[in-house]
């Protein structure tokens, strides 16, 4: 079968990716840029679906969530790729972070990886990088190292200069770090055969956990979903730009109770105020 595909910007990196996946099970892809699709919505692949205009969308978390998906069909979650934030090292020899210099140079994008680099080591000075910007870091002359994500390192060709991967029990991703998923109008079954039920059951807790938590859109939070046997964990945690709080929740829950997994940590999160920390950030 031949499908037109449109892709969501913030997955834009997974395209091509996910277009070989398709092609080795079956589909034909033609690939349509996504606000060709959408009729002048830009960004949003999904109102290309509605007017029929393309028959699948490539979308993040972030558009599954911000983006009305009522009469829609999540047709397959893709496997997770790696949802570690990476230290690169650029103007130095590869160190850990905790053996950085104090007063070292850090780009990091948003305040997730602002909070969490200064909650690991206030020592340092974050700075503000473009989130596309990682091929251009090679030699950025004012930094010493910059965090990324392991996949836009790899993508990037940082991945060489990799000094540590960041534990995510302690450095946790951004929601959703890593999964995409395809949306159609109605069921394809060659798209259909590629869903992955553990990073599934990962999207459908985080996703929980963030309509739960319900924060400021610029909040610093991260989390992070690992199903295992018949159970899921979910680690999440929210913290302020300056490192100086920071509130955790770790729980688990039955393999099938993904939704409720993620309004229990998010509950657990506000009771110990994370209503709080997130409003501070957001100010």
């Amino acid at each position: 079968m031949t499908a037109r595909l449109a892709t969501h910007p913030d997955v834009a990196a997974r395209a091509a990716e996910v277009r070989d996946r398709l092609i080795a099970a079956g589909v034909d892809v033609e690939p349509i840029a996504s606000k060709q699709s959408a009729r002048g919505t830009d960004g949003d692949p999904l109102a290309g679906i509605r007017d029929r205009s393309v028959d699948l969308a490539l979308v993040g978390i972030g558009a599954l969530r911000g983006t009305e998906t009522d009469g829609l069909t999540l047709l397959a979650v893709l496997p997770r790729e790696d949802p570690r934030d990476v230290l690169v090292a650029l103007n130095r020899s590869p160190v850990p972070l905790r053996r950085l210099p104090a007063g070292s140079r850090v780009g990091v994008c948003g305040p997730r990886r602002r909070g969490f680099l200064m909650a690991h080591r206030p020592d340092l000075l974050a700075v503000d990088i473009d989130d596309e910007s990682g091929s251009e870091l090679m030699d950025a002359p004012d930094l010493d190292a910059v965090v990324l994500g392991a996949g836009q390192a790899r993508r990037t060709g940082l991945a060489v200069r990799v000094a540590e991967v960041l534990d995510p029990r302690s450095w946790l991703p951004e929601p959703g770090q890593g999964i995409v998923a395809l949306i159609a109008r109605h069921p394809i079954a060659e798209v259909t055969a590629l869903d992955h039920l553990p990073t599934r059951t990962a999207l459908r807790a985080e996703l929980a956990f963030l309509d739960a938590l319900d924060a400021p859109a610029d909040a610093a939070l991260g989390s992070l979903a690992q199903p295992s046997g018949r159970m899921v964990r979910l680690w999440a945690a929210v913290v302020s730009l300056d490192g100086t709080r920071l509130v955790r929740s770790d729980l688990t829950a039955p393999l099938d109770e993904p939704e409720l997994l993620g309004s229990s940590v998010a509950r657990q999160l506000r009771m110990r105020g994370a209503d709080i920390v997130a409003a501070g950030v957001a100010g």
